[in-house]
Formats: structure tokens, sequence, C-alpha cells
């Protein structure tokens, strides 16, 4: 499974995923900002412009403000609750970090929690972690033991729970649908380097306290 890690940009910079084989059609996980269609000209150039789809785990703009630019058409897997991020400034939070961000037009994919997404030759099953926002959601590949998991569990740390729709009160039972996985599982965040659960159990002071 290779899996290409790009930061573009300057402030508040996501990691944003790009997964699959030379050749083969992609998936990009949360399209941030691109402003020189740099994703686009790669995805051209290794995939041949081809994209299985578009994988959001959550809705705030640093994490969909490339869909904004991006010409390449693919469908967009987001939460159903998340859905209307996309279309919401205040939710999105760039009423209050960005021009107002507005993503219309968008083939939509709505899941919840526990969907097996297949896209491509990857099977993918929906986690939903609904502290950060009430939609937010990692995203499991059970055959590679990969998780993409969005601003939900960073290296030593988790995403914060004070933004609009966010919710301190899901925070503990939002981490222990992780805590299950398989140690060896590869986790890469929405932001900072990737790490494992194995040693998020050890290291994390999130997760050290919680019971498998």
């Amino acid at each position: 499974m290779k899996i290409e890690k790009f930061n573009i940009g300057d402030d508040y910079v996501c990691n944003i995923y790009v997964i699959g084989e030379e050749g083969e059609p992609c998936i990009i996980v949360d399209p941030g900002a691109d402003p020189n269609q740099f994703l686009e000209k790669y995805v051209n150039k290794h995939h041949g412009g081809q994209i299985a789809g578009f994988l959001l785990t959550h809705g705030h703009y640093d994490h969909i403000e490339g869909l904004r630019l991006c010409t390449m058409k693919a469908p967009v897997y987001v939460h159903l609750l998340e859905e209307e991020f996309l279309v919401e400034p205040a939710y999105n939070l760039s009423l209050d970090f960005l021009d107002n961000l507005y993503i219309r037009g968008l083939k939509t994919v709505l899941f919840i929690d526990g969907d097996i997404l297949n896209i491509g030759k990857y099977r993918i099953k929906v986690i939903h972690t609904p502290f950060h926002t009430r939609g937010s959601s990692c995203f499991y590949f059970e055959d590679e033991h990969v998780l993409f998991s969005g601003d939900t569990l960073f290296h030593l740390s988790v995403g914060r729970t004070d933004l609009l729709t966010g919710s301190p009160r899901t925070l503990e039972s939002s981490l222990k649908k992780l805590i299950v996985l398989p140690p060896e599982t590869k986790v890469y965040p929405g932001h900072g380097p990737a790490t494992t659960i194995g040693d998020e159990l050890r290291l994390n002071p999130y997760l050290k306290s919680l019971k498998r």
C-alpha cells in the first residue's frame, strides 16, 4: 500500500494523503489547501489523473479547502453529520480564519459509523469519533492495518473539543473505539508525524488510562 503525505500551504497546514500504486486510481484523504494545484499535478503524473474518491475525516476548512480549486472530479465521502460543513463557513471555521468557504456541486457519498467503504481495491471501515466535530471519523484499512485519524488522534495528543459541534463528553468513548485496534496499526493523523496504536497506548496520556 503506497501512501504519500503532502503538506501544502502556510498556516494551519494539514496532512494530505494520496493512497494508491503508481498508475492506478488513487484515494485522497483530506484535500487541504493547494493554491498551485501541486496535488493535482502529482495525481496527473503518477496516477494518470485518476481519483477513486476523496475521503474527509471532518469538515474544517484546513482539511477541505483544496476541493474549492480542484478540477479533478471524484466522489467525496463525508459523514452524514458533516456534510453541512462543506457549505457553512461557521461550521468549517472559515468564518473565523479564512474568507468564507463554500464548496458546492460535489458528488457526495454519505456514511455513518461502521460503514464499509469499498473504494477501488480497498476495503475501508468507518469509525465515527464525534468529539472534535460531530461527524469526525477515522478510516481503518483493515487488510493493511492502517488508520487515517484526522484530528481525532495525533502522536502523543488528541484533537481539541472546544470548537463548534465539538464535544468533550464523547472524547473517551471515541478513543475507546481506536485502542482496540491491533497495536501494530500504523496511524496517519491530520497533523504531525505518523505513529502506531501501540506507541500511543504506551505514551499518549489520553490513551494510557483507557482500558482495552
